[in-house]
């Protein structure tokens, strides 16, 4: 299976602000990346996810260069028709210099952390059939023998379970109850496909129909992790909003023509969390010009400006 997995590993997606950071360097980026970085535990186990990409290409662990490029890498196709074709994540020959992303190896498949999160009281509620336990196997000096094992994994040994209301395919989740608290996670795989359009990866997501509630915060907040929230009022236009996203074009992130690269800052930038009735928590980054990123992904995506611009009007 080593094959099949070399090439499932070119397909992993990136959160919100990793891909627009490779030109910065590696000591910038691992500053920046405190705020993603806080999240990602499980058990008390820090998990280093300063995944750090390229020109349209991303690999599990990355070795940067002076100017931010690494090496090793595949690029994104963009077809005919528009469609983008995520490559498979690589391994990269040499790992000694390598940060990680948390992941999971299951049914062939890549999943990794992803921007939507849910508290463990509220996880409890949606856990479905346990999947198998992982086995912390993985680090930097890795050969890719350790990648031929299901539940394979960063993390360390923790429980797999599917989530009910979500394909396994796209999400699972860990889960561990240890000293009386709870622990839950999830990991995605939004890698290994072709995107046509928003339905390709927002429908996966469950929001429409599904809104309990909806917050904002401005770039500097998100910054500096600062809890500073507003409440989104009108759920008539988030819901079109959310409709809107299943016709999205998507966008090839591309080191010199990334929008977000230029858009780090309070006009520009906005950070929605959605909340849904099940209790996870979906946080888009919206640009003011129109353009939206969800999780580890190499696009970005385009909507129509007559419902975006009525989006954006409530996040002022």
């Amino acid at each position: 299976m080593s094959n099949r997995i070399k090439q499932e590993m070119n397909k992993i997606e990136i959160p919100k602000e990793l891909s627009e950071r490779s030109e910065m360097g590696v000591s910038q980026v691992k500053q920046e990346m405190k705020n993603d970085r806080k999240r990602f535990n499980v058990k008390g186990i820090g998990i280093a996810a300063t995944l750090l990409v390229s020109v349209g290409a991303f690999t599990l662990f990355n070795n940067v260069t002076p100017d931010g490029i690494t090496g090793n890498q595949d690029v994104l196709v963009v077809n005919k028709d528009g469609s983008v074709e995520i490559p498979a994540i690589q391994l990269p020959e040499d790992t000694s210099s390598a940060d990680m992303i948390g992941l999971i190896i299951y049914n062939g498949k890549i999943y990794t952390q992803t921007r939507t999160e849910i508290d463990a009281e509220d996880a409890k509620a949606i856990i479905g059939d346990k999947l198998g336990t992982t086995k912390g196997t993985i680090d930097e000096w890795s050969k890719q023998e350790a990648y031929d094992e299901e539940f394979a994994s960063t993390i360390g040994k923790i429980d797999v379970y599917s989530v009910k209301g979500y394909d396994k395919d796209f999400r699972i989740m860990t889960y561990e109850e240890q000293d009386s608290k709870q622990y839950a996670e999830f990991y995605e795989n939004l890698n290994g496909l072709t995107i046509s359009s928003g339905e390709d990866v927002f429908s996966k997501l469950n929001m429409v129909g599904n809104v309990s509630s909806a917050q904002w915060r401005i770039f500097s907040d998100w910054d500096n992790e600062i809890e500073n929230y507003k409440p989104l009022s009108d759920m008539v236009v988030l819901n079109t909003f959310l409709e809107e996203l299943k016709k999205v074009k998507p966008l090839l992130r591309e080191q010199n023509s990334d929008p977000i690269s230029n858009s780090r800052n309070n006009e520009d930038f906005r950070e929605l969390t959605i909340n849904l009735n099940d209790g996870s928590r979906v946080r888009l980054t919206l640009l003011k010009d129109g353009y939206i990123y969800y999780g580890f992904m190499g696009v970005y995506f385009e909507m129509n400006e007559g419902v975006f611009s009525k989006m954006w009007s409530q996040l002022k």
